[in-house]
């Protein structure tokens, strides 16, 4: 059995440089040129082994996931998620899905379209008092963080979504893969010429997150009747406070950002292909946009499973082996990292067609058949997101809604720079010209 390519040494610091300028580029090069598993290899200071080949994927994801854990890349956020579900492993974790798993049941998603409604209509009325060039990106992130809070917590209580955002986002930063990679390697020299390692204070964004969760917290006890299907359970089974505010920052981590960024990108593959917009106006326009209706939105459902793929909002996965392992015959030490990468898996022309090129019709039944680990914007095996219906669901109700009532259009001479922190958002906003559709017209 050949042995996985390698790079190391000056290739490595060349690599690290191209990636630091341009990460999702070079991931790309990487794959086309080197291979679909290669190990950068840094000596004994760390080694990384990049992942874009199915077969990988569904070893380490699903055959044999119980020797893979979250990496440190991911650990690092525990400051702001403590041990929530994001983070837990083994039986905790399973326990904690278990009883979470329930509040994504349809029965209690249901509910949840009044609210979805009503937070639409009031982004609607603003875009339609305030039309023209818009940041898109800013907007969806409003409206998911909005309808997370009024869905998931509860609903009229009274928070800043400004500051919470704000301080969301700079979390985020502070925990971006690329600050990682350099706090680690700084360390590393620093313990090199003798000095001690630095310790990272918890950040005032943290802090201030932190006293979010505990309003939450005071104020759903005294209102039981307006908040969620699962603080109401946790209420019930007196869960400890310092779980319930885990699970709480574990939602605004993981609950609103990384479906923001999918109707943003959704966004702007429509606004680049009109022809793709017209049709789901179409659609929505011939369907009234209800939980019940979503079968006749499936344009529209393929036009957002293909802008994820192109542009998965959580594009890389990372794991630790736990023991020494074999995958497709090749041999893993204990402690190896790897970085599943969905973005090069996705546009990878050994698995899809014109890879570059927005084809919704990829999603047909007949066309995904066989490919459940050649597309993974959701995960993939035991630890598969659990929003994931609901993310769906939700972003047909609400593109198909925006649709009805606007057209879009992206007239900047080049596509938006895209900065891959964990979740992938543009470098400076998406800015799209949306111009509401006149009654009088068809909206053609």
């Amino acid at each position: 059995m050949p042995k996985l390519p390698k790079i190391s040494g000056v290739a490595l610091l060349k690599w690290f440089a191209r990636l630091y300028v341009r990460p999702l580029e070079s991931l790309e090069k990487v794959v086309g040129t080197v291979g679909k598993v290669v190990s950068f290899d840094g000596g004994k200071y760390q080694k990384l082994h990049l992942v874009s080949d199915p077969a990988y994927i569904k070893h380490i994801l699903k055959t044999n996931k119980a020797n893979y854990k979250r990496s440190p890349v991911i650990k690092a956020l525990r400051p702001l998620l403590g041990n929530g579900i994001f983070i837990s492993e083994d039986q905790e974790w399973q326990s904690q899905r278990s009883h979470l798993k329930p509040s994504f049941h349809e029965h209690v998603i249901l509910q949840f379209e009044s609210t979805i409604q009503e937070e639409c209509d009031i982004l609607c009325n603003d875009w339609k008092h305030t039309p023209g060039i818009r940041d898109v990106e800013a907007d969806m992130e409003m409206l998911m963080l909005r309808i997370l809070v009024r869905t998931q917590f509860c609903d009229g209580i009274e928070v800043d979504y400004k500051e919470i955002h704000r301080a969301h986002n700079e979390v985020l930063s502070q925990t971006s893969i690329r600050n990682h990679k350099i706090k680690f390697y700084a360390n590393r020299f620093r313990k090199f010429v003798g000095f001690s390692t630095s310790v990272t204070p918890q950040s005032t964004a943290v802090t201030y997150l932190d006293t979010v969760a505990r309003h939450i917290i005071a104020f759903a006890r005294n209102n039981r009747k307006k908040c969620s299907y699962w603080l109401n359970d946790m209420f019930d089974r007196h869960v400890d406070e310092a779980e319930i505010r885990d699970q709480i920052l574990n939602f605004i981590f993981a609950g609103y950002d990384t479906t923001a960024s999918a109707l943003t990108w959704t966004l702007y593959c429509l606004a680049t292909n009109t022809v793709n917009q017209n049709e789901c106006r179409q659609e929505a326009q011939n369907t009234q946009s209800t939980f019940a209706n979503l079968s006749k939105l499936q344009i529209t459902k393929q036009c957002f499973q293909e802008s994820i793929r192109l542009y998965p909002p959580v594009w890389s996965i990372h794991r630790q082996s736990m023991a020494k392992d074999d995958i497709e015959s090749q041999p893993f030490d204990a402690q190896t990292y790897f970085m599943i990468c969905a973005y090069t898996l996705h546009r990878d022309p050994d698995y899809w067609v014109s890879p570059a090129d927005f084809k919704p019709e990829r999603f047909s039944s007949e066309n995904m058949r066989g490919k459940a680990f050649q597309y993974i914007p959701f995960g993939q095996g035991e630890r598969v997101c659990i929003g994931q219906s609901l993310a769906i669901m939700e972003s047909q109700l609400i593109v198909s809604n925006l649709l009805r009532e606007f057209r879009f259009a992206y007239n900047q001479s080049k596509p938006p720079q895209i900065t891959p922190g964990i979740i992938m958002k543009t470098r400076s906003g998406l800015l799209l010209d949306v111009a509401p559709i006149s009654l009088n017209t068809d909206g053609m």
